[in-house]
């Protein structure tokens, strides 16, 4: 995959296996819809004896900091870097005073409660940069002009979670041609459709009058680091497993992001002039503009998502080779006998099966946040979705099946 516009000297992400690589660490295309409703589930746990939802926030990103650094990185392409992937802009400016006055965090969130300094990720940004705590002071949720952060003299101590190797999958399935015994019938062309989504400039700017914010397919996209979602999503499940909470209302909290991801992310993209321009004339059918959907997921740094099988009346199946939440589970905690564990991948895939069979995203409706309560959380014409296989359980791949 090539960056499109200035790098500032960046390393070019690389390709592998459908995971895009920055600096040697997965980077995964995520909206603020995503980002905002996931940060908040974490801070629901504030309750959960010796569990701590805002150091988990700010310290789930310094070490992967500190590992680009040890990579050559060097801080002015690290505050390159945070404009580029769509945090906003970083700057210091005085001896350790930091802020942002244009800020991804500092824009969105999902509220539970009064608005608060939320910005815990760029807190951890900046210490992976300085190696010394950082304490947020003014965030623009709060009403101030910009979010500002301060650097004490001591010196910050994180857990490099990163301790595991796993390689990723090279020799991936090409998209099947049968489904149950008939053939898949698709004028969709999935390679034309990747090669074009990696053109796009997908990526935020630096200068007088830009934000480092990537406003695309009516939503604010991040190019994240996959270790930190993982991080802060399976440290804070297994804290609710450990307090008692029921496994399964657990998990659905996180299944439920990956739910309203889908439902902006995937919503705006088939919403958008650049689907109607490309995708759309190869799209006939539902069935079609699943593959066409898959085709764009394809180029977003999730894994390579397949379609196994579609029965309109009965289920639908999708695996994903090197999911990057599958890969990242492997890369930092044991193999695991739960095969429900990949939470977006599974909110991701319902909420797609809901866009189209549930409310028909062909009839372009207001995705405004009224209409996802009113369809999709509502229980009739509903479908469910189980996860059979997963990379984190010693599998060869995800996969989810969704069903009536």
């Amino acid at each position: 995959m090539k960056m499109v516009g200035d790098t500032h000297g960046l390393p070019p992400v690389t390709a592998i296996g459908g995971q895009n690589l920055i600096g040697g660490l997965s980077r995964v295309f995520h909206c603020n819809h995503y980002n905002a409703y996931l940060q908040m589930t974490v801070l629901l746990t504030q309750y959960i004896p010796n569990h701590q939802p805002e150091g988990l926030l700010k310290d789930a990103v310094t070490p992967l900091i500190f590992r680009l650094k040890q990579q050559g990185y060097t801080n002015p392409q690290l505050i390159a870097e945070f404009s580029h992937c769509g945090f906003g802009i970083l700057q210091s400016v005085a001896e350790k005073i930091w802020e942002t006055p244009s800020s991804h965090y500092g824009q969105a969130i999902y509220l539970h409660g009064k608005p608060k300094k939320s910005c815990y990720f760029n807190c951890g940004y900046i210490q992976g940069m300085v190696e010394k705590t950082v304490v947020e002071n003014h965030c623009q949720l709060e009403g101030a002009t910009a979010d500002h952060f301060t650097v004490s003299d001591q010196n910050v101590t994180v857990e490099n979670y990163l301790t595991r190797d796993f390689p990723l999958q090279t020799q991936i399935p090409k998209r099947f041609e049968v489904n149950s015994g008939q053939t898949f019938v698709t004028r969709v062309d999935e390679e034309q459709i990747i090669s074009v989504v990696k053109t796009l400039p997908l990526y935020g700017k630096r200068g007088p009058n830009e934000t480092g914010l990537i406003d695309a397919f009516g939503v604010v996209l991040t190019n994240h680091f996959a270790d930190y979602y993982n991080r802060i999503s399976y440290e804070t499940y297994f804290a609710m497993c450990k307090a008692g909470m029921p496994e399964e209302e657990s998990k659905e909290m996180f299944i439920q992001a990956g739910h309203i991801c889908a439902f902006n992310t995937f919503g705006g993209i088939m919403s958008s002039p650049e689907w109607s321009s490309l995708v759309a004339p190869m799209c006939e059918t539902r069935e079609d503009w699943l593959h066409g959907m898959i085709a764009v997921i394809n180029a977003l740094g999730w894994g390579v998502f397949r379609v196994e099988k579609i029965d309109v009346d009965k289920e639908f199946i999708v695996r994903v080779y090197n999911s990057y939440e599958g890969v990242g589970y492997r890369r930092t905690y044991p193999v695991t006998t739960d095969k429900n564990i990949s939470f977006l991948g599974m909110g991701a895939v319902l909420g797609l099966i809901h866009l189209l069979w549930k409310v028909d995203i062909r009839e372009r409706p207001a995705l405004t946040q009224e209409f996802y309560v009113k369809q999709f959380n509502r229980p009739e014409n509903s479908y469910h979705v189980e996860q059979t296989h997963a990379i984190a359980a010693g599998d060869e791949y995800d996969r989810f099946v969704v069903f009536r």
